[in-house]
């Protein structure tokens, strides 16, 4: 059964809306207003590409649109011209200009050094090497095939179109096939809207831009080449201008309207690159989305708090952002909640899950949710564990209230015993000579106590005596327990 998200609005489907509706009226693509957007999640490798003029920039822009919207690799793409030249922002009705265009962008190659090239037949299947050395052997292939196969020595240089028919209202295009895997394929991408690039009308306004994009998220490019930026938009004369003219008559404006039509903010600095040259050499660009675009992406949803959420608990990327709006008419507020309370009851089950956000966006293209009877488990399972606890700490409590209830109690003990003491030397010192002499005497005959502490002072029992008996501190001590003893032993026989 297809899923929820193969029944929503594409961009292709959105954008034929846009063009049915604006046509008529002689409006071109680039005076939409709208909240949704047109455009496709383009390879950074395609940022490699170098000199094309404005047209031929926007036709590869509209191809690649509608190659980016089919899933599936396809021998070649069929779509009316009107559409076409509107989703290029192209009015003109001069026949030979279009056709330059065309030939302006066959005649353009690309690097894609982290693409290998193999050879391609008519099918859209990759040839093996043994196929291809029997292909030489037999006089070559047909030249049907022949087109699509890329024959260069160095095997990492691509042409960005294949052959184009423009015949009846309609225009037929081919793409290579290792081209159309790149388009294709949402990884290591960024999104690019037509929307925006079809505004501007300086070619080194869009040239940077198309540069310097994929550096969004660092906010910062790295130092580039001036004569990079220089050559972007093709050979010029602004090529061999000196930089303050080059700066003043194309750089300047260029980045002026990056600035007023495009989403992003944008700013440079140069610096003399080479050791010991005071020659300006190096640019560096600097770059942020604009606080509109930002917004706009939580005016796609209808609550902030929704929106705050996936930016700031789940750091969602802007590709995933974009996926969202892409698919509004089904991934609604209240699905994309649902996604959100199913990724962290996941995430409370202690699931490993690599990115929480790639785990979110599974979650609402799959419409998973929380069942009800998983949230009565969950329930439970908290009760249980916080009755666990609650025994754990009635349990921890008793043993801290016994500990210290014995500790209180050995305190006390060790007060009462002090307290004894201190009385019976009181005692002592104010008894009469005899008492005092008899209680010495029968301390040291009678108690092996107090013998053990005298021979611990080195002394003789005929050493100590009442005069001195407290003085010795280490015997004081014991003979300060001694008669406590012994008062307390006249004290009960006394209550007989």
């Amino acid at each position: 059964m297809a899923s929820s998200v193969d029944r929503r609005v594409t961009p292709l489907q959105y954008a034929l809306d846009l063009f049915v509706e604006m046509a008529p009226a002689h409006r071109s693509i680039n005076e939409a207003v709208s909240d949704k957007d047109i455009g496709y999640q383009k390879n950074r490798v395609f940022a490699r590409i170098i000199g094309l003029g404005l047209s031929a920039r926007r036709f590869v822009d509209a191809a690649y649109f509608i190659v980016a919207q089919d899933p599936e690799v396809q021998d070649a793409y069929d779509v009316t011209l009107g559409f076409f030249k509107w989703l290029m922002r192209y009015d003109s009705k001069n026949k030979k200009h279009f056709s330059s265009v065309i030939r302006s962008v066959k005649s353009s190659m690309l690097e894609v050094t982290s693409a290998p090239v193999v050879a391609v037949d008519s099918a859209g299947r990759m040839i093996d090497e043994s196929v291809e050395n029997k292909a030489d052997e037999e006089g070559g292939l047909d030249e049907d095939d022949a087109d699509l196969v890329v024959d260069n020595e160095d095997g990492d240089w691509l042409e960005l179109i294949g052959r184009v028919s423009v015949r009846n209202g309609r225009i037929r295009f081919r793409v290579p096939v290792e081209l159309q895997r790149l388009i294709k394929d949402p990884e290591n991408s960024y999104w690019t809207s037509l929307l925006i690039t079809s505004r501007f009308t300086l070619i080194y306004a869009r040239a940077i831009y198309d540069h310097v994009l994929p550096s969004v998220p660092n906010a910062v490019t790295d130092w580039l080449p001036l004569d990079l930026v220089r050559n972007l938009p093709g050979k010029s004369w602004a090529n061999n201008a000196e930089f303050k003219y080059f700066k003043r008559d194309y750089l300047e404006p260029a980045v002026s309207q990056i600035n007023e039509l495009s989403d992003i903010e944008l700013s440079y600095e140069t610096r003399a690159g080479t050791p010991g040259s005071r020659k300006k050499d190096q640019i560096r660009f600097r770059l942020k989305r604009k606080e509109a675009a930002v917004a706009s992406k939580a005016d796609m949803l209808n609550s902030v708090a929704l929106f705050m959420t996936l930016q700031n608990e789940f750091a969602l990327s802007e590709k995933q952002f974009e996926r969202i709006a892409q698919n509004r008419t089904v991934w609604t507020d209240e699905r994309i909640q649902q996604a959100i309370d199913y990724t962290r009851w996941r995430i409370r089950q202690g699931d490993k899950i690599k990115t929480a956000a790639g785990y979110l966006m599974k979650a609402l293209s799959d419409n998973y949710r929380v069942s009800e009877a998983d949230k009565q488990v969950e329930l439970i399972q908290a009760q249980l564990v916080e009755a666990a606890t609650v025994r754990q700490g009635t349990k921890s409590d008793i043993q801290k209230a016994v500990a210290a209830n014995l500790a209180a109690a050995n305190a006390a003990a060790e007060q009462r015993r002090y307290e004894e003491v201190r009385l019976a030397r009181e005692y002592f010192d104010t008894a009469e000579k005899k008492t005092r002499e008899d209680l010495v005497r029968k301390f040291v005959a009678s108690s092996t106590m107090g013998l053990r502490a005298i021979e611990r002072q080195m002394l003789k029992p005929a050493q100590v005596t009442e005069a001195n008996i407290l003085t010795l501190p280490d015997i004081a001590n014991t003979f300060g327990s001694f008669v406590a003893g012994e008062l307390r032993k006249a004290a009960r026989a006394h209550h007989k």
